[in-house]
Order: C-alpha cells, then sequence, then structure tokens
C-alpha cells in the first residue's frame, strides 16, 4: 500500500496488510503490485538520499520501492508486430531487463554494390549483455547501436564487390569477422555479439529476374553436368562389371584347367601305379617260379643221392652204373693204322 498523509510524506507499507483511510491524517491511499523478477531479469533501481545512488537488483526477487526509490523506464527500439525485421524507435517500453543472450532480425536496406546494383541484405544477431552497468552508462537504446553499427559494415562489405562477386561471397556475411564495427560498438556499451546469421538478400525485380534467370541457367547446366557424370558413371560401372565378369571367367577357366591338369596328373600316377604294383607282381611270381624250380632240382638231386647211396650199399659199381645211365656220345673216330695192326678210338 503506498499512503500520503496531509502533511505530504508518503510511506510504502509492504503487503500484506490492512490500512484505514482515515480523512484526518490521510490524503489518499493506493494498492500497488509488488515487482516480481525471475532469475533472469534485474531492475536498475535509483534512490535519493543525500545524493542519488543506482544500484542493480537481480532475480530472482520480490521488489517493493521505498518511497524515495524508482526504477529506471528503458525505451528501446521495437519490433514493428507486422514485420519482425522492422523496428520502431521508442516503441519498446519496460523496466525489467532480461539478462539472457538475445536475438533480433534485421533486413539491411539500400546495400549497394560497386556495379551500382541494390539489394537487401536479411540477418539475425546474437547478442548477450556482459555489463549492465557500462550499458546504462554508455547508451539509451543498445538495439539502436546495433543496427547502426551493421548498417554500416554490411555496407562497406559490398561497396568493395560487384554482384557476382558479392553472390559468391555471402559465406563470409556470417563470420564475425565481417562485423567489426558491430562488434567494437557492442563492446563498448557493455554487450558481446556472439554470432551474426546471413539469412539471404533480396535485389530489385528487374535484378532478381536477372539473377533468377542466370540461377536457372547455372542449375540447368548444374544438372547436364551431373547428367554426364551419371551417365559416364553408369558406363564405368557397366564396364567394370565386364571387366570383373570377363576376369570371374578367365578365372573359373583357368581352375577348370588347372582341375584337368591335376586329375591328369592323378590319372598318370594311377597308371603308373598300377604298372608298378603289375611289374612288382611279376617279378614276384618269376621269383616264386625260379624257386619252385630250384626245388625241384633240389629234390631230384636229392634223390639221386639217396639212390646212388642206397646202390652203393647194395655192392653197385656206381662208375659203371653212372657212365650206363649216361653214356657219352661219340663225336670224332680216330684210327692209327701201321702195318697191319689198325687201332681205333672213339
Amino acid at each position: 500500500n503506498r499512503s500520503s498523509d496531509r502533511e505530504g510524506r508518503v510511506t510504502n507499507h509492504p503487503g500484506p496488510c490492512q490500512m484505514y483511510m482515515n480523512p484526518l491524517e490521510h490524503d489518499s491511499i493506493n494498492i500497488r503490485d509488488a515487482i516480481r523478477l525471475t532469475a533472469d531479469e534485474m531492475l536498475v533501481v535509483y534512490k535519493q538520499e543525500n545524493e542519488i545512488g543506482r544500484r542493480l537488483l537481480y532475480g530472482p526477487a520480490i521488489f517493493v520501492p521505498s518511497a524515495n526509490e524508482w526504477l529506471h523506464d528503458f525505451r528501446w527500439h521495437g519490433v514493428d508486430p507486422k514485420d519482425k525485421t522492422r523496428w520502431i524507435p521508442n516503441d519498446h517500453n519496460f523496466r525489467k531487463l532480461s539478462t539472457i543472450p538475445g536475438q533480433m532480425y534485421y533486413n539491411v536496406r539500400d546495400v549497394r554494390t560497386n556495379d551500382d546494383v541494390v539489394m537487401r541484405v536479411k540477418l539475425m544477431l546474437f547478442y548477450e549483455l556482459s555489463e549492465p552497468e557500462v550499458m546504462l552508462n554508455m547508451t539509451h537504446d543498445p538495439i539502436a547501436d546495433f543496427i547502426n553499427a551493421v548498417c554500416s559494415d554490411v555496407i562497406a562489405f559490398a561497396s568493395q564487390l560487384s554482384y557476382a562477386e558479392f553472390h559468391k561471397q555471402t559465406s563470409f556475411l556470417s563470420k564475425i569477422n565481417t562485423y567489426p564495427q558491430l562488434c567494437q560498438r557492442a563492446k563498448r556499451i557493455g554487450y558481446d555479439i556472439t554470432q551474426v546469421v546471413y539469412r539471404g538478400y533480396h535485389a530489385s525485380e528487374s535484378t532478381q529476374q536477372l539473377q533468377d534467370a542466370a540461377i536457372e541457367t547455372r542449375t540447368q547446366r548444374r544438372l547436364n553436368t551431373e547428367i554426364e557424370e551419371e551417365k559416364a558413371k553408369l558406363s564405368s560401372f557397366k564396364l567394370g562389371k565386364e571387366l570383373n565378369r570377363t576376369a570371374k571367367r578367365q578365372e573359373i577357366q583357368a581352375i577348370k584347367s588347372e582341375q584337368r591338369q591335376e586329375l591328369e596328373k592323378k590319372k598318370q600316377l594311377v597308371e603308373i601305379e598300377k604298372e608298378q604294383r603289375l611289374h612288382a607282381a611279376q617279378i614276384l611270381r618269376e621269383e616264386k617260379e625260379r624257386e619252385e624250380l630250384l626245388k625241384l632240382k633240389l629234390e631230384e638231386k636229392q634223390g639221386e643221392v639217396h639212390l646212388l647211396s642206397r646202390l652203393k650199399d647194395l655192392g653197385v659199381d656206381l662208375t659203371q652204373y653212372l657212365v650206363t645211365k649216361n653214356p657219352a656220345s661219340v663225336s670224332e673216330e680216330l684210327q692209327i693204322m701201321k702195318g697191319e695192326t689198325a687201332a681205333s678210338f672213339h
């Protein structure tokens, strides 16, 4: 409650409280809401005693000002409700100052290249309040400072380029180094510019038509190039597959040839082994036949020896027996005749 007495004293009474409006003592009693601050808000509070002082009150908090305290009223550029990229001077009036990072959309108009093409550059700025005391001492409207500085940087950037060069180098508009005046001015008023995002540009209708035609031509060329590249890739793919198939066929033929050679080799080995077995069997058979023949001859000899032994025991003249059994064949007849006597030798 805020009360004013008949003597002119003003007193603020934090609630909850009850007061009686006594016409003899009070001139007026008004009910006012306490100011609630969230964790991302702050107030700038002034107080008059012997001299005027200033302090910063950070949330979360509930603030009830004393009778000799008042709040700082901010009057900044505000966003046009019909166009978020247009800002209206002194349109944003507030007392609670946000301490969290903020962003703003802005279109820099009447940007002229060195070949006299006029366009509108679309940007988005991200900023953060780092030093509230510096901001209070150095500026009444940080948004106006941002707008003036970013316009200066963009105009300076475009003035050094032709329209074609500007179109090729638009990526630099998203780099913070392209905005030296914006960063310097923000630092001087207690803010930090954390990022600038380039959102595109818009030229005049005739220039835009020429640009659209050029874009369409480049797009058609790019499409034709991509089509030719795809055809070349397809041809290379087919050729590669054909080479792979040829290599596979050759590999299969080589494997088959190797298998045939291996089979022939095995057949030859089998034949050689078969012949060796037959030859060994024949040699073994001949050896057995010789052994049998020798055995028979041995038995025959032994029989003859046994027979001769028995004949001897019987008193037979073995010499006469052998001569009779094996008579010698007459090969020559030698006759010696001397006188009347003749001798014959066989």
